[in-house]
């Protein structure tokens, strides 16, 4: 250490002084709500802190619980299970967009729906539930109707199969003269 280091307090500090600030960055962005240790590293890393400096203070939040992947996966499952029903894909993209890779989210997925005693296709029906009854409030025909309640669960990540039951059980043919 040099003679300028030792006879300056304040150089000693910087390096504390930095950490600080990261942590309350850190923490402020976590005041809205949970995030994932990505959204935390680019928040940071945006901020300009060092890359040694971020992962420390991932360290420190991961160790207090503030910071923790597996809790926000299961989180986020359980509020789209309750209130924004989707497919296990749409969810996986969404979380692999918030820096959880899908080799890491769907199995805590799958087991978040089994521990919720929910799957899929009882998802699909809730979210086709909720949608056809706008839809048929249009003068939209039958054909109409099937075509926009498929796209709009399809946009919600349900797979081809539980799409065509949903759409079959909450909007089923009927004639079609005028449509």
């Amino acid at each position: 250490m040099s003679d300028e280091v030792r006879d300056d307090p304040a150089a000693l500090s910087e390096p504390m002084d930095e950490q600080r600030r990261a942590l309350d960055a850190a923490l402020s962005f976590l005041s809205y709500r949970p995030r994932t240790s990505q959204e935390v590293r680019r928040k940071l890393a945006e901020r300009g802190y060092a890359e040694g400096t971020v992962e420390q203070t991932l360290g420190r939040l991961g160790q207090v619980g503030l910071v923790n992947d597996t809790a926000f996966v299961e989180s986020y499952v359980r509020g789209r299970i309750a209130h924004r029903p989707m497919g296990v894909r749409r969810m996986a993209d969404e979380l692999y967009l918030k820096g959880i890779g899908r080799n890491e989210s769907v199995p805590i997925i799958e087991q978040v729906f089994a521990d919720e005693r929910v799957d899929e296709r009882a998802l699909a029906a809730r979210a086709a539930e909720k949608r056809v009854s706008s839809l048929r409030n249009g003068r939209s025909g039958d054909r109409t109707v099937r075509r926009r309640l498929r796209d709009h669960l399809a946009r919600r990540g349900f797979g081809v199969q539980i799409v065509g039951e949903a759409v079959d059980t909450w909007a089923p043919h009927h004639s079609e003269r005028n449509s």
